[in-house]
């Protein structure tokens, strides 16, 4: 007699084998990259306004030293 094969039958959906960004923010790092973000754009936009505020004659740097 031959031996029974078993049929494979319904199996469950694979996880994702990789990371991405989105996966961060269920792992918490996600947030710090965020703000590290957030951080990096916030002086560039302050660098920005000084540049443009220097231009114009108005110094940020006078006011804050006093």
């Amino acid at each position: 007699m031959a031996p029974l094969e078993s049929s494979p039958g319904p199996s469950a959906p694979r996880p994702p084998a990789g990371l991405s960004f989105g996966d961060g923010f269920q792992f918490g790092c996600g947030f710090f990259a965020a703000g590290l973000i957030a951080t990096i754009v916030l002086a560039l936009v302050l660098a920005l306004l000084s540049f443009v505020l220097s231009l114009t004659g108005f110094s940020l740097l006078s006011l804050l030293a006093g």
